[in-house]
């Protein structure tokens, strides 16, 4: 007889849920990269480099930061108008029957043309925002607050970096788990994970000391990083202990075995590498182009992950704030304002290692959160569908005790009922005690009546 657990293990609610967001981020990445929305992407990638620059000068600063806003304003209302077929095919390019003679760059020029209505959208914002919070606005008081908080929303998007990763990774574990097979020990399945974690770890850091010192030997990568390579063991260690009995639950399950070894190791591994970046630009003097290249692969990753994540949850809900039709505009409106944040930090804030260090640890508590999170409502839901599952039984059984103790009272009481008609069918016979010959006094009406013994007839 199967175990309650493995009964139950196809019915989790939570694993369900998960397994049925698409993880397939290809699907994503065509749309995005769509040739007919491409201009979009060459504008944001241009418009992003020359504010940058701009920002860099003081007395361009705030301007430039609500350039960056109203840009994404303008792009977060191209992206609500989007279910509108007018406002969709002033965004997107259409198939022209253009002169041969042009050349394909005429022809892709031409395309800027969807960038009119967001652009436009973009230009009403700013002057909203001028005309509010500018210098002869009225509200000119927060003018020079504009840039902080541009600045201060990339924790915001640390945040959201966190919790859209943990929704894909969850999502693959979920798609990848198995079955069937022989369930690993709890103790093995931990050790070996931190195993896989540390070699990555190492081989990791060990390429930017190598880019940074081509001649360091093996002993100076473990000397010169053991700082870092203890972090990650010790934050590994802490939260493999924070959610054991969590996973314990899973030593007689194959799916939640699967699923918890699986996307414990996916979560540490984004874990280390976060670890690995706040090292860096603290300990391994990184020069600024590193870094550039760094944080404009980390935008691009955290907008891809965060359209993701959103455009996964619109599926399954009725409102469907972001889909298929308007994940470009929600992406290209998260994108100005990330970027935007990065100008900030960089040219408003004296000390980027620091507030790029808050960031990522940032990063990694939201993670850390949302891994156990994910755990609890996995397992709870199947400790509710085991308890449920046994109270049933219970009922059963109970239902079935019932119904056989009613079954006996009734044939006892039917015994019972027999034996009574059966005695008293008997008593009227048993005479034995009665005296037939005893005299009984006369007390009827017609004891005192004198009857003549003659009866004379007419």
């Amino acid at each position: 007889m199967e175990s309650d657990s493995s009964q139950f293990s196809d019915d989790n609610p939570e694993l369900e849920s998960l397994k049925n967001v698409e993880t397939s981020l290809w699907k994503l990445l065509k749309t995005l990269l769509s040739p007919k929305t491409m201009p979009h992407i060459v504008m944001i990638s241009i418009l992003a480099v020359i504010l940058h620059i701009l920002a860099s000068s003081d007395s361009l600063t705030n301007i430039t930061s609500v350039m960056f806003i109203s840009l994404s304003m303008g792009y977060s209302i191209t992206a609500i108008g989007s279910k509108n077929e007018r406002v969709r095919s002033w965004t997107i390019a259409q198939s022209e029957n253009s002169s041969e003679v042009e050349s394909k760059v005429v022809k892709f020029i031409k395309k800027f043309k969807i960038c009119i209505f967001p652009l436009s959208a973009s230009l009403v914002s700013a002057i909203l925002i001028l005309t509010l919070f500018g210098e002869n606005g009225l509200i000119p008081q927060l003018y020079d607050l504009i840039p902080v908080f541009l600045g201060s929303l990339f924790v915001l998007w640390a945040i959201i970096q966190g919790v859209s990763f943990s929704t894909w990774a969850s999502s693959l574990s979920a798609n990848k788990t198995k079955k069937k097979g022989a369930i690993s020990n709890l103790k093995f399945s931990t050790g070996f994970n931190g195993i896989v974690l540390m070699g990555f770890s190492i081989i990791s850091v060990g390429i930017f000391q190598f880019l940074k010192d081509p001649n360091s030997t093996p002993l100076e990568i473990f000397f010169s990083n053991g700082i870092y390579l203890f972090l990650v063991l010790a934050l590994y260690i802490s939260t493999s202990a924070w959610t054991w009995k969590l996973r314990s639950l899973g030593e007689n399950n194959q799916t939640l075995n699967s699923f918890s070894n699986r996307w414990s190791l996916i979560c540490h591994i984004f874990l280390s590498w976060h670890l690995l970046t706040i090292w860096r630009q603290n300990f391994m003097s990184p020069n600024s182009i590193e870094i550039f290249i760094e944080e404009l692969i980390l935008m691009i990753f955290t907008v891809f992950m965060a359209i993701w994540s959103l455009t996964s949850k619109g599926y399954a809900t009725k409102f469907k704030l972001l889909n298929e039709q308007n994940s470009l505009p929600w992406g290209l409106a998260f994108g100005y304002a990330y970027a935007g944040s990065v100008a900030m930090l960089t040219n408003v804030f004296d000390e980027i290692t620091t507030v790029m260090t808050i960031g990522h640890s940032v990063v990694v508590i939201t993670v850390v959160y949302v891994y156990r999170k994910v755990l609890t409502n996995v397992f709870s839901k199947h400790d509710d569908g085991v308890l449920m599952r046994r109270l049933a039984a219970n009922v059963d059984v109970k239902k079935e005790i019932s119904e056989h103790e009613e079954t006996d009272s009734s044939e006892e009481s039917v015994r019972i009922e027999s034996k009574k008609d059966d005695s008293e069918s008997n008593d009227w016979q048993e005479d034995n005690d009665v005296d037939w010959d005893k005299q009984k006094d006369d007390n009827t009406i017609s004891s005192d009546v004198e009857w003549e013994e003659t009866i004379e007839l007419d």
